[in-house]
């Protein structure tokens, strides 16, 4: 609210300020008084011609954002996929920010008609801009989130809104606030210089030409006017977020899709990151419907085992034998979406195949089963470490998975809740016959949680 009156005080300033000046030169040709344009804008809204202006110069607008939206998307893709093709085409796009647009006006009248200068000029001024910053937003997008919703199988609509829309989301609109502002101007510009049939820069042309100064003055408080809204627009959409699709199945089924009758074999499996061997001929077997504990030295592999698990990786040698399709998996850390509450993150992986009304009622078994009754609206960063790894595990326990990989999963818990959460996991197996295999840094865990242990040497 302040800040609404400081900037209401500062646009009756610099009116008071015009008026003054107006009132001291007492030249209304040149320097017209408020009264005076005032009753410009009020002729000038009245006009039959000035509503035709003003839609033909924002479709122009319009059509070049859309232009320069559909191949600045595509190419930003590319460029995300392709380091190679973004580094040839900076150059490219740094020069098209860089040229002054008159530049490209009088290029244009040598080649283009009057009436396609404004549309070119504002794909020139757009396109460099929204191709840079949603290459930005894609490469700066977070890849184990990306990497999570594929392993929870996450539908294509929930993938798109909640997790990669919202990591571009920053840069889009940074950089739509600023193209379609830069491109407002440039197409009014194409319009004054070309000499367009129609459009608020023809007006503006005429005017000047008629040495009109109230009415090229309101033909410039309008374009002030339409680019403001366009900016509170973009602000509003901005805001917007989508929220999670669920789907129409009133009774959603938990259970697991195939639970796993034979053991999951390790053939002389070899993997290496580049030249540095990580496991070398692991042969090794995980029994069926038991929890087992993985035990190694930090670094001898015991994360590249279940990235080759879970699908992650790729064996180079070697075969892994009765791998099933889907898989649950607590990481590292616990990678909750940072706009979802703890409630929503557990039941996203669920929204594919359950209504809402289902999805959160697991969720909030889940929710009580991890002590976490009374946090469920929280956001993970208004949550502790030791919270967010409870939600991560509660969303693995959830997911109706054969195989359930858990990587390190008790960090940041003390070693009373420790042992509660294993009593859970626990008894979680014994109710669905689930495969458990699990890393941890604490042999004791190891022992107390594992009906079975294996290494890697």
């Amino acid at each position: 609210m302040k800040q609404k009156i400081t900037y209401l005080f500062s646009i009756g300033l610099l009116l008071c300020i015009w008026q003054l000046i107006a009132m001291s030169m007492n030249n209304p040709f040149l320097f017209p008084t408020l009264p005076a344009l005032a009753q410009s804008l009020v002729e000038l809204l009245t006009s039959g011609n000035f509503y035709y202006s003003l839609l033909v110069t924002i479709g122009r607008w319009i059509r070049g954002i859309c232009l320069s939206f559909v191949p600045a998307t595509l190419f930003a893709l590319l460029f995300a996929r392709q380091p190679l093709i973004y580094e040839l085409f900076r150059p490219l796009l740094s020069i098209m920010r860089s040229v002054p647009v008159i530049s490209f006006i009088l290029l244009a009248l040598l080649f283009l008609t009057p009436e396609m200068i404004p549309l070119l000029i504002g794909f020139i001024t757009m396109f460099p801009i929204l191709a840079e910053n949603l290459t930005q937003g894609i490469l700066h997008a977070d890849k184990e989130l990306r990497q999570m919703g594929k392993l929870f199988h996450i539908g294509r609509y929930n993938y798109f809104t909640q997790i990669c829309y919202p990591q571009v989301k920053p840069f889009l609109y940074s950089g739509l606030a600023t193209a379609t502002g830069f491109g407002w101007r440039a197409v009014i510009m194409g319009e004054v210089l070309s000499q367009c049939s129609s459009g608020i820069g023809s007006e503006m042309k005429k005017a000047q030409l008629f040495i009109s100064i109230p009415e090229l003055l309101a033909w410039t408080a309008i374009a002030v006017l339409v680019s403001f809204i366009a900016d509170r627009g973009i602000g509003k959409l901005r805001s917007w977020s989508p929220r999670i699709k669920y789907g129409k199945a009133r009774n959603g089924s938990t259970r697991l899709n195939d639970t796993i009758h034979e053991p999951v074999y390790f053939r002389d499996v070899s993997f290496q990151y580049g030249d540095t061997p990580v496991i070398r001929h692991f042969t090794q077997e995980i029994r069926p419907g038991k929890i087992t504990g993985l035990s190694a030295p930090s670094g001898k592999g015991k994360t590249t085992l279940l990235s080759l698990l879970n699908g992650l990786l790729k064996p180079d040698q070697g075969e892994i034998v009765n791998l099933p399709g889907q898989t649950g998996n607590v990481f590292q850390n616990p990678r909750l979406l940072p706009h979802l509450s703890l409630t929503e993150n557990i039941a996203l992986p669920l929204a594919g195949r359950m209504s809402r009304t289902e999805a959160t009622r697991i969720a909030a078994l889940w929710i009580e089963q991890m002590e976490l009754t009374g946090l469920e609206d929280r956001l993970p960063e208004e949550s502790s470490y030791g919270q967010q790894q409870r939600a991560a595990i509660a969303r693995a326990l959830a997911y109706p998975a054969p195989l359930l990989l858990l990587d390190e999963p008790f960090k940041g818990l003390d070693k009373e809740l420790t042992a509660r959460i294993m009593q859970v996991i626990r008894q979680h197996r014994q109710n669905t016959g689930q495969t458990i295999l699990f890393t941890s840094h604490q042999p004791t865990e190891i022992k107390e949680l594992g009906d079975y242990i294996i290494g890697i040497d």
